[in-house]
C-alpha cells in the first residue's frame, strides 16, 4: 500500500509532507515523496535528471525522506522525476495505485504548485482520491490518533458523490471521523419534483419537503460503518453549490471537506461549473477531492425493492403490471397502487379509491405485503407518477406500455417514455401479452 505526497520543499508542503506520514503510519504504508524537477520545457529536455544542477534537490529530498522516516517510523521513497508537475504526480499515483495522493494548497507565488495550478490540476486528472492540505493543524491530531476528526460531505446522489462518501466512510478506519453529510437543494426544483401544494418559498424548505429530503437522503446513505457520529443535513440554495458548501463548512467548523469530482473531459475540463473546483478554491479548511474512476461499489450490490409504486389507469392493460409490482415487493414489502386523476378526468375519488382495492391479489397480506392506495391529482399521467414515487419513497416504479415490437419512442409510449426519463428510480415496464 502507498501514499503519495508531492512537495516543493516549502513551509505548507512540508506540513502536508508530515500529514501524509502520519497517515501513512496508521495504514502500515510507504510513503512515497515526490518533487518533481517542473521547469519550462522539461518534457522536451534530453535526459534533465542527470543534470548536476539538480542534485542539489535530490539531495535535500532524500533528506526530507530521511527526516520523515526517522519521526514517524515508516518507509519513505525519494522520488525526484523531470516532467509537469500535476500531470507527473497523477501518473505516478496512477502507476504505484496510490491509496491517496497529498499535496498543499499554497506555496511560494513563483511556482506553479499555488492553488488554481497544480492542486487544482492534479485533483482534476488523477485516479486516486487527492488531499489537499490547507491546515494541517486540523488533520494531524487525528490521524496521530489524537481525537475524532469532523468531516462534511457534500453529496447529490449521483454516482460521484457516491465514491466521496464511501472514501469518508473509510477514513474511519483510520481513526474516529464525525461525519456531516450535506446536500444542497434548489427550493423551487425540489418542490416541483415532489409536487409539494403553493405556496412554495423559494429562501427556505417546509417541514414536509425538508423531512421528504431527509429521508432519502439517510436512504441513499445507507449504513455507515466506522466510529463517530453521523448528521444528516439538508440545507436550501440558490445558485452556486460549491459556494453553499464553502460556507457551510465554515459554519459547522470542519476540518475536512470530502467532495466527489467527474472529471470533465475536453473545454470542459476547465472546470467553470465544477463543484469541486469551487470547493477548492472556497473552503477555508482542507478538502478530499474523490475521482468517478473509483466509483462502482454501488453497481455491484444486491438491490432490496421494498417499496414498489404500481401505476394503473384501471384499464385491461394497464392491469398487467399489478402481479409484477407485487411479486417485485416480496415479502415485508409495500406496494403502492396509484392511480393519476389529470384535470379532465371527472371520475369520484373514492370510486377510484375501490377500484383500486379490488386490484389487490389474493394472499398479498398472507405474503406480508403490504398495500396502499392513493389517488393522484396532476397535469399528467407520468408527472403523477414521477411525483407519487419521490413522495413515498419508492425503490421502483412498475406500469404497463402499450408498445409493441420494438423499443422507439413511438412504440414505448409517450407517458411511460416520460416517466422514464423523469423517474430517477428503477422502472419496470410491463409490454402486452402478445407482440406482434
Amino acid at each position: 500500500m502507498t501514499i503519495l505526497c508531492g512537495t516543493d520543499f516549502s513551509e505548507n508542503a512540508n506540513r502536508a509532507s508530515e500529514v501524509a506520514a502520519a497517515i501513512a503510519k496508521r495504514l502500515g504504508a510507504t510513503l512515497v515523496l515526490v518533487h518533481v524537477i517542473d521547469e519550462l520545457g522539461a518534457e522536451l529536455a534530453v535526459d534533465s535528471r542527470q543534470d548536476a544542477q539538480y542534485e542539489p534537490l535530490r539531495q535535500r529530498l532524500a533528506e526530507e525522506a530521511k527526516s520523515l522516516a526517522e519521526r514517524f517510523g515508516i518507509h519513505v521513497e525519494p522520488l525526484a522525476p523531470a516532467g509537469i508537475a500535476h500531470r507527473t504526480l497523477a501518473e505516478i499515483a496512477q502507476h504505484q495505485q496510490a491509496r491517496l495522493l497529498v499535496v498543499s494548497s499554497l506555496s511560494r507565488p513563483q511556482h506553479w504548485w499555488s492553488l488554481g495550478s497544480v492542486a487544482e490540476r492534479v485533483a482534476q486528472m488523477a485516479s486516486v482520491p487527492v488531499l489537499v492540505v490547507r491546515d494541517a493543524e486540523r488533520l494531524l491530531p487525528w490521524a496521530n490518533g489524537e481525537r475524532p476528526l469532523r468531516v462534511m460531505v457534500g453529496v447529490d446522489a449521483g454516482a460521484a458523490s457516491r465514491a466521496a462518501l464511501d472514501v469518508a466512510t473509510r477514513l474511519r478506519e483510520l481513526n474516529d471521523c464525525h461525519l456531516t453529510v450535506t446536500q444542497i437543494a434548489w427550493p423551487a426544483s425540489e418542490y416541483y419534483r415532489f409536487g409539494v401544494a403553493a405556496p412554495v418559498p423559494v429562501d427556505h424548505l417546509r417541514p414536509e419537503l425538508e423531512q421528504l429530503l431527509l429521508r432519502d437522503l439517510v436512504s441513499w446513505c445507507g449504513k455507515l460503518e466506522g466510529g463517530g457520529d453521523v448528521e444528516y443535513l439538508v440545507r436550501p440554495g440558490i445558485g452556486r453549490v460549491d459556494a453553499h458548501l464553502s460556507l457551510l463548512a465554515a459554519e459547522k467548523d470542519v476540518d475536512l471537506v470530502v467532495v466527489g469530482t467527474n472529471q470533465r473531459a475536453g473545454v470542459a475540463r476547465f472546470w467553470q461549473a465544477s463543484v469541486s473546483r469551487g470547493v477548492l478554491h472556497n473552503a477555508t479548511t482542507n478538502v478530499l477531492t474523490v475521482p468517478l474512476a473509483i466509483a462502482g461499489k454501488e453497481s455491484t450490490l444486491i438491490r432490496k425493492f421494498r417499496r414498489i409504486l404500481v401505476a394503473t389507469d384501471l384499464s385491461e392493460l394497464s392491469k398487467r403490471a399489478v402481479g409484477v409490482g407485487y411479486g417485485m415487493a416480496g415479502p415485508d414489502g409495500v406496494v403502492h397502487l396509484v392511480y393519476v386523476r389529470t384535470p379532465l378526468d371527472r371520475a369520484d375519488t373514492q370510486a377510484l379509491a375501490h377500484s383500486l382495492r379490488t386490484l389487490v391479489p389474493p394472499g398479498a397480506a398472507a405474503r406480508g405485503i403490504a398495500t396502499e392506495i392513493e389517488v393522484v391529482n396532476d397535469e399528467t399521467p407520468s408527472l403523477g407518477i414521477c411525483r407519487a414515487a419521490a413522495r413515498v419513497g419508492a425503490d421502483a416504479i412498475c406500469m404497463a406500455t402499450q408498445g409493441r415490437g420494438g423499443v422507439s419512442r413511438l412504440l414505448l409510449g409517450s407517458q411511460a417514455e416520460d416517466v422514464l426519463r423523469r423517474a430517477g428510480r428503477p422502472v419496470m415496464l410491463i409490454p402486452p401479452e402478445e407482440v406482434e
